[in-house]
């Protein structure tokens, strides 16, 4: 009965899957299928029947019970027809009795039919789960035989054919109740929360498969800033509520609304023709004026309508509605224009150039998402915050969608002496976080230095673009493969590039693609596409004085704090590299005691400098301290003044000195890159806030040196005060400090954790301040209860630190456990283990280890083998164990002697 059972839960599952969408709507030939796959599984199963003495037992009604359930009495009864010929042909008695089995379940499950609903089956609904089964077996008490059976199989028959059935119905529920929630999640993703309309995903993918002849319609609130402005967002989202609402009850099965971004809609029709069409959205146009939310009132609509042409690719289409909707904005709002009001037709880029003789070119004409780009542009520029990938896609799409001729595009950003894919539309994703190096990113302009930092576009066609392609894959390396896979390499006709230019330096590549003409590139294109460059460059600028900002902010901030334990010189090279976009700094600190300036931390390879170490009077470093003022050198060769220049190569240089507040010399900070990039007078200025940050910087960390000296100073003359009350070994807390130290060393401890270590050498005993002297001078053996109370000091010294300022956090866990043991049998706490503070657990092997070596009143100095045994012996009892070798390893290493 087990293997019926499975048996019927795997065809369950099986049959389960051939629903495929929600919600489930009636499909003859899924029908159909499904009614044969419950003939073949009943068929099945009464095969594979289980013997219960002359009878067969098995799970076929289950399937009878469900197919019912679904379709009603009539498909139940013939989807049990098959099973019941075969069994005719086997068995003409049988064959009767499992007629009248069969009638009983579609009868009674059509009666349940009504009560039991598989998508909304509940728990409490289960106990029905056994009234299908009643009338099943009940022929066996026509027979002898049978009713001697009848007892063991018919609770049996009903039990399994129940749980059966329960197990079925879980299935079923759970594929529809999986399918509901896809449908669901499906359809929030393509929809709009605000307005329950179509959102941009659903757009563009319905745009796509919008037959030729059909309308684009765009639509734009007049007056929403406004709205936002003088009642707030939440009167906006009002707005653009009863906006959806208003296109949701407008439209009709033939006409699709969606919110593209912000207060524009779209809506793609199929009313069966321009003028269907036009009645339409004025009557959209007309209804908004009466929206009324609360006090607002005075929104009115404008709509750019154009049709599909059979050679259109959506952003053609999309850019002639576009237009029309820009024209219907800028000549008074509240109307609807069709793109055949707007006229264009721009000449061939190499056509008819500005200026020359030939076929003049049409005015320009504005765009609306020329006029959308440029209030995004002008919103992010208003926002104090670091721009990311979303926002320059945003920008970037709406690019794309301006540009003439363009299908696809990409920005790439320079991040430091490479470039990062940030943007790229009409591309597979993985083209976006490819990075690519500055010789690349020149080669495929194909044009000269010079004309790339100038910033001039150039249009690459499909011969050209081989020659690039062949030049730039040896430097592009594994990226090559990228860009021929994700950034459709083969299938580009042509390329607009426009280098976005900051100060002299490309800051960013922007690129328009087609694929469908050579020649898609006009002059019309390379001025739109000028205009995006420079919004690009307002706002790369904006977020270049933010990243300044923020980096001086990070620098001054973590500054003694680094998780990583790097040096404030390390740190501040790093961000001077970052910061000033510089190939290599190195930081030169100047040593009082040779009047010299020294290297202390440099950041790039760009060139292999060396140590340095620059007398008096050397150099342009030496000049900057002299003078107080920033040294500018545009190409090291040729200048006699700069140090080792040989090694330069004809770099770029900018020396900072500095300062302290009494214009005292700590230094000179040495930037150089590519003599292509020289400093200017902007890089200047950053480079003077950055060295009065650095000079502050280590001003403080001086100042709080030397307060750290003095504390250990005062903590290391207490320690050897109380060596002295104590009669302790002479230099106890000086050769335990010590070891302490170069085992923190060996064991990786950062420089914030060995300070803790130290303080807590310098005062472990501190607590023995309050043992009376005739129980801590006692040159005998201790009594039981003056043992307890020398004990007691652990708790006594904790105590005590507690009152000293300063002192470091985890220098109280040194004082108070050190005296714990490994099996916990130590005191005060009894700890255990790794419940002991690690600085206690290796400060304890040092103590002991000097104790056992050390004179004291009451005992001779050990060998210092034979303490070592005495450590090993108490390895995993009184010692951490994977600290006692360590021990050991660094005490042969004569670490300890």
């Amino acid at each position: 009965m087990l293997l019926n059972l499975c048996l019927l839960v795997s065809c369950a599952f099986l049959l389960s899957l051939t629903f495929r969408e929600w919600p489930v709507r009636p499909r003859l030939s899924e029908d159909a299928l499904r009614v044969v796959l419950a003939a073949v599984i009943i068929c099945l199963l009464m095969v594979y029947s289980a013997p219960f003495g002359p009878f067969r037992v098995d799970l076929r009604f289950v399937v009878v019970a469900l197919v019912t359930l679904r379709y009603g009495v009539g498909v139940g009864v013939l989807a049990f027809l098959p099973a019941l010929a075969l069994r005719f042909l086997e068995d003409r008695t049988a064959a009767g009795v499992a007629a009248v089995n069969g009638l009983s379940v579609v009868l009674l499950t059509g009666w349940l039919r009504p009560h039991l609903s598989v998508p909304r089956l509940t728990l409490r609904q289960l106990w029905l789960a056994p009234v299908p089964f009643l009338g099943l077996s009940l022929a066996l008490l026509l027979t002898p035989q049978g009713r001697g059976v009848f007892p063991v199989v018919y609770p049996l028959g009903l039990s399994f054919s129940a749980l059966g059935l329960v197990i079925a119905l879980g299935i079923f529920q759970s594929r529809l109740r999986l399918l509901r929630l896809t449908h669901r999640l499906r359809a929030e993703a393509l929809s709009d929360p605000l307005t329950g309309l179509g959102n941009r995903r659903r757009f563009d993918a319905d745009l796509m498969a919008l037959p030729a002849g059909r309308q684009l319609v765009l639509l734009d609130v007049d007056h929403f800033k406004a709205v936002n402005d003088l009642y707030g967002h939440a009167a906006g989202d009002r707005v653009l509520e009863q906006m959806g609402r208003l296109l949701r009850e407008q439209a009709p099965a033939h006409l699709r609304a969606y919110r593209i971004g912000g207060e524009e809609f779209a809506l793609l029709a199929d009313t069966g023709g321009e003028e269907q069409t036009r009645a339409l959205v004025e009557e959209v146009r007309r209804r908004v004026p009466q929206m009324l939310v609360g006090h607002i009132g005075g929104v009115t609509l404008s709509a750019g309508m154009s049709t599909r042409r059979p050679d259109d690719t959506p952003s053609a289409l999309f850019q002639r509605a576009d237009e029309a909707l820009y024209l219907a904005k800028t000549n008074g709002r509240d109307r609807l224009v069709t793109s055949e009001a707007v006229t264009r037709a721009p000449a061939p880029l190499e056509a008819a150039e500005p200026g020359s003789a030939g076929t003049p070119l049409q005015p320009l004409q504005p765009r609306h998402s020329l006029w959308r780009a440029l209030r995004t542009t002008i919103a992010l520029l208003g926002e104090r915050r670091t721009l990311g990938d979303e926002d320059w896609q945003e920008l970037l799409h709406l690019a794309v969608a301006a540009v003439d001729g363009a299908e696809a595009g990409s920005l790439n950003i320079r991040e430091g002496r490479r470039f990062r894919i940030c943007a790229a539309e009409g591309f597979a994703p993985g083209l976006l976080g490819v990075r690519i190096e500055e010789a690349a990113q020149l080669d495929w302009y194909g044009r000269s230095r010079e004309e790339w930092q100038a910033g001039a576009a150039r249009v690459l066609k499909t011969d050209e673009l081989r020659r690039v392609y062949a030049s730039t894959d040896p430097v592009l390396r594994d990226a090559g493969s990228v860009f021929e896979r994700a950034g459709q390499r083969s299938e580009i006709r042509a390329d607009l590039c426009f280098p976005v230019v900051l100060r002299g330096d490309v800051v960013a590549h922007l690129n328009f693609d087609s694929f469908t003409s050579e020649d898609a590139f006009t002059w019309q294109s390379v001025e739109i596409a000028g205009l995006f460059a420079q919004q690009f460059a307002a706002l790369l600028h904006l977020q270049e004085r933010w990243r300044e900002l923020d980096l001086l902010g990070q620098l001054h901030a973590k500054v003694g704090t680094d998780p990583q334990g790097r040096s404030a010189e390390v740190q501040l090279t790093e961000t001077a590299v970052d910061l000033l976009q510089a190939a290599q700094a190195t930081l030169l600190r100047y040593d009082a005691a040779g009047d010299q300036l020294v290297s202390a931390a440099t950041e790039g390879t760009y060139r292999e400098l060396g140590p340095v170490c620059l007398p008096r009077g050397q150099g342009v470093s030496w000049e900057a301290l002299a003078t107080g003022r920033v040294v500018r050198v545009a190409n090291t060769r040729g200048d006699g003044r700069v140090y080792r220049r040989d090694r330069l190569a004809g770099d770029a240089m900018m020396a900072v000195p500095l300062l302290d507040g009494d214009h005292q010399p700590l230094g000179v900070l040495v930037l150089t890159r590519d003599a292509s990039r020289p400093f200017l007078p902007d890089d200047e200025s950053l480079a003077l806030l950055l060295a009065s940050v650095a000079a502050r910087m280590f001003e403080r960390m001086a100042y709080l040196a030397g307060l750290r000296a003095t504390l250990e100073a005062a903590l290391t003359t207490l320690g050897v005060a109380l060596e002295a009350r104590d009669f302790e070994t002479q230099g106890h807390t000086e050769r335990v400090l010590r070891y302490a130290e170069r085992f923190g060393t060996e064991l990786g401890l950062s420089e914030d954790r060995l300070t803790a270590l130290r303080h807590g050498a310098m005062l472990h005993d501190i607590g023995k301040l309050g043992i009376p002297d005739a129980v801590l001078l006692k040159p005998g053996a201790l009594t039981p209860g003056e043992r307890e109370v020398v004990e007691g000091h652990a708790v006594i010294g904790a105590a005590l630190a507690d009152r000293i300022p300063f002192l470091h956090p985890e220098a109280h866990g040194v004082i108070r456990s050190h005296h714990e043991r490994w099996d916990g049998r130590g005191y005060p706490g009894g700890l255990g283990g790794e419940d002991i503070p690690l600085l206690a657990r290796l400060f304890a092997l040092c103590d002991v280890y000097d104790a056992l070596v050390s004179t004291r009143p009451y005992k001779q100095a050990m060998p210092p083998e034979q303490a070592l045994g005495i450590l090993r012996a108490g390895r995993g009892t009184q010692f951490d164990p994977e600290l006692t070798d360590l021990f050991e390893q660094l005490w042969h290493a004569g670490a300890f002697r």
